[in-house]
């Protein structure tokens, strides 16, 4: 080992060198003049590790902020994104047969006809329900995020009720049995009864 020498005296060089002591200063310290030299290279060696292990962790926290920063900034970009199509699809929706517009390409405002309300309302009505869909999405409160959630709670009671009746083999193989009936069968969701 490269140290060996150092071995008896590593606690106070590891003091020292915490106290930013010099290597000579360590080797005075203890009797031992010969040993700056390996002091030092030990210093370098494994404080100079130190220093590159706690540089890498500084690292990777700031890219682990800026990797957060971004994923914030996109959400936000999606929910402006959302909110915009809403105002769109309330534009849309807000149109009365009889406003006037301006015609595409023309300075000259006509009736809205309900010819072309019956193009803006469908249009406005399937941009509002998309934006609500993904802005309940996002928020996992879509019905797949709450069926999701509503199995994993299922799985949860199941697995709790299984350990309490580890101990008897029948009474657990019977209340698999039944809860088993009753996720497949929407007879028994109503029911109380488990046999």
């Amino acid at each position: 080992m490269a140290f060996e020498k150092l071995a008896p005296y590593i606690d106070v060089i590891e003091q020292g060198l915490k106290d930013h002591k010099s290597p000579r200063a360590i080797a005075k310290e203890l009797g031992q003049d010969g040993l700056d030299s390996t002091i030092q290279r030990y210093k370098t060696a494994v404080w100079g590790l130190k220093d590159l292990v706690s540089d890498a962790k500084e690292a990777r926290a700031e890219k682990h902020e800026a990797n957060r920063n971004a994923a914030v900034e996109e959400i936000v970009n999606t929910l402006d994104l959302i909110n915009l199509g809403k105002l769109r699809a309330k534009q849309l929706l807000a149109v009365n047969l009889g406003d006037e517009c301006a015609v595409s390409g023309s300075e000259e405002k006509h009736k809205l006809t309900l010819g072309s309300a019956s193009i803006y309302w469908p249009i406005g009505t399937r941009m509002m329900t998309d934006s609500v869909k993904l802005e309940m999405e996002l928020s996992a409160d879509d019905p797949e995020s709450r069926k999701a959630s509503a199995m994993e709670s299922w799985a949860d009671t199941r697995l709790a009720i299984l350990g309490a009746v580890d101990d008897d083999p029948e009474a657990k193989q019977r209340i698999i049995e039944a809860l088993e009936r009753r996720r497949r069968d929407p007879v028994y969701a109503g029911s109380g009864d488990l046999g």
